[in-house]
């Protein structure tokens, strides 16, 4: 684990320090002006999901034009998700098509990479990583979320998310049960 998500996990869940963690989760992060620019040239829709909740983190959904041809359709869309507790984020991007096989037993087929499944994908990911790393932002692998933090001792019993804790769940989610719904 880097030494980032190392402190900022010391210092909320380790040292308690509960009124940072409350102002940090009241911070609103605004989509910078460029990827809104971009999402608006490319015809990719943007949900800001969180924006304006009291939470550890904001989601933000790239919904991309439906790809067709002939027959075939996909559907492609990219989440990112940002923490206000450290200056770090994640992007997902996901694919789905309709399942035509006649035994399917799933209307769906689809499926999650920290790799672009197409080039809007792509040039949004380029924009993103530059925007971000100019603010010091960190890029988050999919490994680095699903390392599992060992020693978290929560006094509210049993968590929502079991007995093991990702560093996804601690920087991303309310972990401490202090956010309101």
């Amino acid at each position: 684990m880097n030494d980032l998500l190392k402190k900022t996990i010391d210092k909320y869940y380790r040292n308690n320090e509960i009124s940072d963690y409350l102002i940090k989760c009241k911070e609103n992060i605004l989509i910078p002006t460029e990827i809104k620019a971009y999402a608006e040239d490319n015809n990719i829709e943007i949900t800001n999901t969180n924006y304006g909740e009291i939470w550890p983190s904001s989601k933000i959904t790239f919904d991309y034009e439906k790809y067709t041809k002939g027959e075939f359709e996909v559907n492609y869309s990219s989440t990112l998700l940002i923490s206000k507790l450290a200056p770090v984020l994640y992007l997902q991007h996901e694919f789905q098509v309709e399942n035509k096989d006649m035994n399917s037993t799933t209307p769906t087929l689809d499926g999650f990479d920290t790799q672009p499944y197409n080039r809007k994908q792509q040039e949004l990911e380029e924009l993103i990583k530059t925007i971000f790393s100019k603010s010091g932002y960190t890029i988050l692998s999919f490994k680095e979320i699903n390392e599992v933090i060992f020693g978290l001792d929560f006094n509210y019993g049993e968590s929502l998310f079991g007995s093991q804790v990702t560093v996804e769940h601690a920087i991303f989610f309310d972990l401490l049960d202090l956010c309101p719904e």
